[in-house]
């Protein structure tokens, strides 16, 4: 129990320190996007917060491998990673699975992914709304 709320914490922390960081740099640089407002240079945004995000979620899923490689669940690190990937994004394939104590906390990382998956499309969605939002004032000032 205090390891999985272990890892729920700092999981957590990881994607909050992540997504903020990069709610940040889109703030910070709103003024450079206002000036080079074009579909090329939108698409170059959305495209880089999304590498940003899949960076935070990567980080996460190394979070849970090195647990799982800590506690030697596995016997290689890369097993611990190919696992926890594969339960993180929910495919679980159930070719590498740890010993019965530790199941449950696989079913842990796959619930609060799906948490921080939905997270990261809520930060996509604000960034595309606000793309959105300014394309369509362009639209109505063009009309007038």
């Amino acid at each position: 129990m205090g390891d999985g709320l272990m890892l729920i914490a700092a999981t957590v922390a990881i994607h909050y320190a992540g997504t903020l960081a990069i709610v940040w740099l889109t703030f910070h640089y709103r003024r450079v996007v206002e000036r080079h407002f074009s579909f090329l240079f939108n698409t170059t945004l959305v495209m880089a917060v999304v590498v940003a995000l899949l960076a935070v979620h990567i980080v996460e899923v190394t979070w849970w491998a090195l647990f799982y490689f800590h506690r030697n669940c596995f016997p290689t690190f890369g097993t611990s990673l190919y696992f926890s990937l594969v339960t993180y994004t929910t495919l679980g394939y159930g070719d590498v699975l740890p010993d019965r104590e530790w199941r449950l906390l696989a079913g842990v990382e796959a619930l609060i992914a799906a948490l921080m998956l939905s997270w990261s499309t809520a930060v996509i969605l604000g960034v595309l709304t606000k793309i959105y939002s300014r394309r369509m004032e362009l639209w109505r000032q063009r009309e007038l």
